[in-house]
């Protein structure tokens, strides 16, 4: 018995031994995955703890752009010529979408496209692995909410989670409400993307980049934690700084008088098939420019009409710039016969020449070995005697080859400095050039041939808009108005300047409307109205080199309507004609066009009874615009 005990004795000491050793090897074991447990708690609290809750906050906040609308661009009323909208980039996860043929069709119908090509879109953005494939590129954000329906409703019987994931990303976007109208002046602006700063629209030409600081406005930005459906917690919002938009930039544009222009020179355009052509039209007696209209042209909203070069060189790059130039400002040539009443107005402000001053044409005569012909009636004939008011209305090359010889190269010099002719405009355009002639101390032999070339259009540049402007100056007697194309923000202008005197100026415009009645510029008659104007025909001048092209002319017409009590200069001109080449053929019609419009736009009573042929009282207060 005593044996028996002391067996069961050992047995039992035994047995606790071993589960006291395991014991202490589960508390060895506990231990050291304790001490691994707080080494890796430290290691994440302390070593790794700036770097991991980094990564947390990337996972928890959002920062989202809040996107600015760009300012307006509007007409002198008001309507708004260019406008931002909200739109959106659309795209879809490709690995949620389980039946790629369901929602190729959803997305061709709301999209437009073919589905077939969809799918295999959508297919070959799977077999990839990758979870962006943007559908539609600046859509309306209703067709997004669409579109997000229909698929709801399309695979309804799945749960949320299965079904097609569709997003949307925010995007400006221009839109033109009286449709594409005087692109080179408005000018194109493009989308730049951007997840951090927001997507925004970089100004690239016209009013759009020459007032780029007032009209872009600044996004904003707002941070905090998301939620499931991607939306920022409210109460989680750590900061926000609200978008800035930017103000809006109204242009001395009419839209009616523009639509005007346009409808009048794309008949131009198709009749004639010039390699350029131009409508101004401006109120002489504010500098307003009530329409700028341009070919060729293209459209502000499809860009359809702009072409990439073919190749690099400069005629190419050149031909694809064509439909962006405005050519108000960016174009120069010679004026040809439309700067004669400029000249002639200006010698006698400078007393070069006198009222009573009498010329005699013989057809040609000869300046410094070179001879100087006239357009005249019958082969070898002139236009014999004639008076200032003569010498207009025939624009004679031989009168105004004596008026240059009269005053002398200083003094012709002089008076196309007097219109402005070679100063900057300033008219709130991107891309002005300048008028331009050799000045006279530079001119060291031939001098008497050049004073005469100078005064009949010839060995000068202009702008279009710097002729306008000038003839303004006519218009309004005799003061210089600077031309400007924005009201507001008000641009700094110079002061009125009067450069002719009054009576001067009324005799010229006699003398323009006696041009109209019996001499080049009959096809700018309006029934019922005064037309002062002139033709010009020019020859079109080699670039780069001497001498003129062959057979390559500018025809233009400027002129002022009514004449008896001026409301508005309008310039049509068209670069290399075809069918016609004479500033009489081409361009009249344009401007007759433009300024019967005109007429009936601003409800202007006729002053001229049909059959009367006597000279306007010019200037006439009854009707003469404020």
């Amino acid at each position: 018995m005593a044996k028996a005990r002391t067996t069961h004795r050992h047995a039992a000491v035994r047995l606790k031994s071993q589960e006291l050793q395991r014991i202490g090897w589960a508390q060895a074991a506990i231990g050291v995955c304790g001490a691994l447990v707080a080494a890796r708690v430290v290691q994440l609290q302390v070593f790794q703890h700036d770097s991991l809750h980094e990564a947390g906050m990337r996972r928890r906040l959002r920062r989202r752009p809040l996107l600015a609308k760009r300012g307006a661009i509007l007409d002198r009323n008001g309507k708004p010529l260019a406008q931002s909208q909200i739109c959106c980039h659309i795209a879809i996860d490709p690995t949620t979408v389980r039946a790629p043929e369901v929602v190729a069709r959803i997305l061709a119908r709301r999209l437009g496209g073919n589905p077939a090509e969809m799918r295999a879109q959508i297919l070959q953005a799977q077999q990839s692995g990758r979870r962006y494939l943007r559908i539609a590129a600046s859509a309306p954000i209703e067709r997004y909410r669409a579109l997000q329906t229909d698929l709801e409703s399309a695979f309804r019987h799945l749960k949320r989670d299965e079904r097609p994931a569709l997003t949307r990303e925010h995007t400006p976007t221009r839109a033109y409400p009286q449709g594409s109208i005087a692109p080179q002046v408005i000018g194109l602006t493009q989308l730049r993307e951007s997840r951090e700063e927001g997507n925004t629209l970089i100004a690239v030409s016209g009013v759009e980049k020459r007032y780029d600081a007032v009209l872009a406005g600044k996004n904003g930005v707002e941070e905090g934690e998301i939620a499931p459906g991607g939306l920022i917690i409210p109460e989680t919002l750590r900061r926000r700084e609200l978008p800035t938009d930017g103000e809006s930039v109204r242009l001395t544009l009419d839209t009616d008088v523009q639509k005007a222009a346009e409808n009048a020179l794309e008949q131009l355009w198709c009749k004639h098939r010039p390699k350029g052509a131009l409508i101004i039209v401006m109120d002489p007696h504010t500098g307003d420019l009530l329409a700028v209209a341009n070919r060729p042209t293209f459209d502000l909203a499809t860009r359809k009409g702009l072409t990439a070069p073919r190749n690099d060189t400069p005629a190419e790059r050149d031909r694809a710039m064509e439909p962006l130039r405005n050519r108000a400002v960016e174009f120069l040539y010679e004026p040809g016969s439309t700067i004669k009443p400029l000249v002639v107005a200006a010698l006698l402000a400078e007393g070069a020449i006198s009222l009573t001053s009498r010329y005699h044409c013989q057809g040609a005569m000869r300046v410094g070995g070179k001879s100087i012909r006239c357009v005249v009636h019958g082969r070898g004939k002139g236009h014999g005697h004639q008076t200032l008011e003569d010498a207009l209305s025939h624009s004679c090359n031989v009168a105004m080859a004596q008026m240059g010889l009269r005053a002398g190269l200083e003094g012709v010099y002089r008076a196309l400095q007097r219109f402005k002719l070679f100063e900057p405009l300033e008219a709130g355009f991107a891309g002005e050039q300048v008028g331009r002639t050799i000045p006279p101390e530079d001119v060291r032999w031939g001098r008497e041939l050049r004073a005469t070339n100078l005064a009949f259009g010839q060995g000068l540049m202009v702008s279009p808009l710097a002729l306008v402007a000038a003839y303004g100056a006519l218009a309004n007697e005799g003061r210089w108005i600077a031309p400007r194309i924005v009201l507001e923000p008000a641009p700094v202008r110079r002061d009125p300047q009067p450069i002719v005197p009054v009576e001067h100026t009324r005799l010229v415009i006699r003398g323009l409307v006696q041009a109209v009645e019996e001499g080049t510029g009959k096809n700018a008659q309006l029934k019922g109205y005064w037309v002062a104007g002139k033709t010009g025909t020019a020859q079109k001048a080699i670039e780069g080199g001497r001498g003129y092209a062959p057979g390559k002319y500018i025809a233009s017409f400027v002129g002022i309507v009514p004449a008896d009590a001026p409301r508005a200069v309008i310039l049509a001109l068209a670069d290399e004609p075809q069918n016609g080449y004479y500033g009489g053929e081409v361009a009249a019609p344009a401007f007759r066009q433009v300024a019967q419009f005109l007429m009936w736009h601003w409800r202007i009573p006729p002053s001229r009874r049909e059959g009367v042929r006597a000279q306007p009282a010019l200037f006439n207060p009854r009707t003469r615009a404020g």
